[in-house]
């Protein structure tokens, strides 16, 4: 009896079982020389299907498209683009370790005082020491020196185990990106066609601000922008996660003001209250500031204490010409490096207080300053913890950072 389609629902399993266990009289040759063919086929062209199970494991993002961010809190005037437009001597991976970037290659001499980069082929070890020289603030105990046209040197004058975390920095514009087009509510960037690395997969990067989280909302709900940070609120066809930057916010207090040298009086305004002598303040926030949920809570605070605020607002280009070589504020909010703020020496040694120092604070402690010499003085990892957890005990204790 020959089955239509519709009819195979009715072919009872015990006669499955019959046709599979006799198949040789229950098939004609032709229909034997069919599944033979079917079989093979099936097992030579299986490694595909196994190629296909693990292909979501090795796809790449195809080349091309826009993507929009959009930001805001801080005009586009403030806003730092970092590795976007710029790269580090060296650079971190995902895991903190130092790779290269601008530098190929780099040796370190036995004395750990002298260091050499050979950098890459499309990068000018001129401009590079000239970057250094225009900005004394973020090597300051370290000269920088041309070897020949392909390699840059540097002296220290002490020992300094956070040398190439520092050289991480993205100071010089050799990054991925070049800023095409700049109005004041928005920032476009193509890619660099001299990028000396891998180009970037997205072929334009633009930068939205908006003035309030209720506007950012909106244009993320109508699809104006790819992505956000701090959205407060997430539209539900959005993916949402977790970046982990490489930069944070640190508020110091300035502890070389005679009205702020007791602890008890800086204990007082990190706490959100007024010292009985205090009215005033002059709170300098360099290249940031109204994004960070707590910051703006300990401002708020401090107001409704009876602290007049001056809020200063600038950028770092700015404030190293005067305001912090000079220590010229009250309170300082600023965005740092995250290599930074893991180098206690720089941020609390005595010998970095003033000038193109780092220890924003004028923190001067004798217990504090042989604890950071000898973090930069030790390449052993698990000491190095040791001591900053040691160092971060203390410098809580002088009420001067929150």
């Amino acid at each position: 009896m020959e089955l239509t389609l519709r009819d195979v629902r009715r072919v009872k399993p015990h006669s499955l079982i019959y046709i599979l266990k006799n198949w040789k009289t229950s098939f004609s040759s032709l229909e034997k020389w069919i599944i033979s063919l079917l079989v093979a086929v099936i097992v030579l062209t299986s490694w595909r299907w196994v190629a296909a199970a693990r292909q979501d494991k090795e796809l790449a993002p195809a080349s091309g498209g826009v993507f929009i961010e959009g930001i805001t809190g801080s005009p586009l005037d403030e806003i730092e683009l970092g590795r976007l437009t710029k790269a580090g001597l060296v650079k971190s991976d995902n895991e903190e370790r130092i790779i290269a970037d601008l530098s190929s290659s780099w040796e370190i001499g036995e004395d750990k005082l002298s260091y050499k980069f050979k950098l890459v082929d499309t990068v000018s070890v001129y401009e590079i020491v000239d970057v250094l020289e225009n900005n004394p603030i973020y090597l300051s105990k370290a000269q920088a020196k041309v070897v020949d046209d392909n390699t840059i040197g540097f002296k220290l004058k002490e020992e300094n185990s956070n040398f190439l975390q520092e050289l991480s920095k993205p100071l010089f514009s050799y990054g991925p990106y070049r800023v095409d087009k700049k109005t004041k509510d928005e920032i476009q960037l193509i890619i660099n066609p001299e990028y000396h690395l891998a180009p970037p997969y997205i072929e334009k990067f633009v930068i939205r601000f908006y003035q309030s989280q209720e506007a950012l909302k909106q244009a993320a709900a109508k699809g104006a922008i790819s992505g956000a940070i701090n959205l407060e609120e997430v539209p539900e066809n959005w993916q949402e996660g977790k970046m982990i930057l490489n930069k944070k916010h640190i508020l110091f207090i300035n502890s070389s003001k005679t009205y702020l040298k007791q602890t008890k009086v800086r204990g007082k305004i990190l706490s959100g209250e007024r010292p009985d002598s205090i009215k005033t303040l002059d709170l300098l926030e360099v290249n940031g500031g109204g994004w960070d949920p707590e910051y703006e809570e300990f401002k708020k605070k401090l107001t409704e204490a009876g602290i007049d605020l001056k809020v200063r607002k600038i950028s770092m280009k700015e404030a190293v010409i005067k305001d912090l070589p000079e220590r010229n504020y009250d309170l300082l909010y600023l965005l740092v490096n995250e290599g930074e703020a893991r180098d206690p020496y720089a941020l609390w040694n005595s010998t970095q207080r003033s000038g193109v120092g780092q220890n924003f604070a004028e923190l001067a402690n004798a217990d504090i300053d042989e604890l950071t010499e000898a973090f930069r003085g030790t390449d052993n990892e698990e000491k190095k913890a040791k001591l900053f957890e040691r160092i971060t005990k203390l410098v809580d204790e002088e009420r001067i950072i929150v």
